[in-house]
């Protein structure tokens, strides 16, 4: 296929997942109609979804193909999409020079901005693209070339972005290294590290994510139907959100009171809620970044007061104790 026939097909299926409001089936089309061209060009593909994943004293870096395979979560690339434009549109409207971008984490297909490159110039904006693994560097240099969106590029650097020095006053910077509940992927590292060598004025994307916790009542299948039925939710405390202005850890801990009378609520559920940039948000259940995780389960209630806390390791996860029983 013809570079420009890749780029045509890119950037249509950008501007599809950008205009398509909530339409399901022309955001699976769009992200199915890029990955094809994507594979094509790198030929990394889904398959190997643990092959190449680097441990990191943050957390773990996921392989070239699971980084590829985050593309076809189509809810969760047309939100980030959004907002990314979003951002760079601001900046663009603001600032007389050049929008730097940092792509911390970009992956084999740099799949939050690569679409995005094609409904710009190369005078508006330069991408710097970083990532830890070897595989995903090459592979988005072949990329960003075959598309013929080199005059985009500033530099790739083969970095850990938890501890990597800014050599440069970037207007935005992108990373979205995480799973539900900051689980196991360095994001809140990453964060820590970039986020206070940002200028003041500068966007960090997502701008926040938060963690909440919530009752629900367990799930009942009806087979008359046949579907799940009588699934709800209450809130019950919001835990802890990552954000510019809240990046030390000490405070990613908080206390859960439970109701003395559950009436039937008996799932004590996590949420994560990813602002990517104003009101581009992703909530419960639109991708894996959102499916609420169950902590706990009071057939027979035991448990008053439940304390939560983030522990920032090589294994990146949210823990929790009894501190107080009924």
């Amino acid at each position: 296929m013809a570079i420009s026939s890749y780029i045509g097909k890119v950037k249509k299926a950008s501007l599809t997942l950008i205009n398509c409001e909530e339409d399901f089936y022309l955001m699976k089309q769009a992200v199915d109609s890029l990955y094809e061209v994507f594979k094509a060009i790198t030929n990394i593909d889904i398959t190997k979804l643990n092959e190449g994943e680097i441990l990191l004293p943050s957390g773990v870096a996921i392989s070239p193909s699971a980084a590829a395979h985050c593309l076809l979560e189509m809810k969760r690339t047309a939100i980030f999409l959004r907002g990314i434009k979003k951002a760079i549109d601001i900046k663009v409207k603001n600032n007389t020079g050049l929008i730097d971008i940092l792509y911390a984490g970009c992956g084999p297909y740099a799949t939050l901005i690569s679409p995005l490159l094609t409904l710009y110039k190369a005078e508006n904006i330069k991408v710097t693209m970083l990532d830890i693994n070897l595989t995903a560097i090459d592979a988005v240099k072949k990329l960003i070339h075959d598309l013929g969106l080199d005059n985009f590029i500033d530099e790739y650097i083969l970095a850990d972005a938890s501890d990597y020095s800014i050599n440069k006053d970037y207007d935005i910077v992108i990373s979205e290294t995480m799973q539900c509940c900051l689980h196991n992927e360095p994001q809140v590292a990453i964060m820590q590290n970039l986020i206070p060598q940002m200028k003041q004025n500068a966007i960090f994307i997502p701008q926040k994510i938060t963690i909440d916790a919530y009752l629900k009542n367990p799930e009942k299948w009806d087979e008359k139907i046949p579907q799940k039925v009588n699934m709800e939710s209450k809130f019950l405390k919001e835990l802890f959100s990552v954000h510019r202005a809240n990046l030390d850890c000490n405070k990613y801990r908080e206390t859960v009171g439970i109701p003395e009378n559950l009436n039937g609520f008996i799932e004590l559920m996590l949420h994560t809620t990813i602002t990517v940039f104003e009101d581009e948000v992703l909530g419960a259940n639109d991708c894996s970044l959102n499916l609420p995780l169950k902590f706990y389960e009071f057939k027979e209630q035991y448990a008053k007061d439940i304390e939560f806390w983030y522990s920032l390791s090589d294994k990146p996860q949210i823990e929790c104790r009894v501190a107080s029983f009924t």
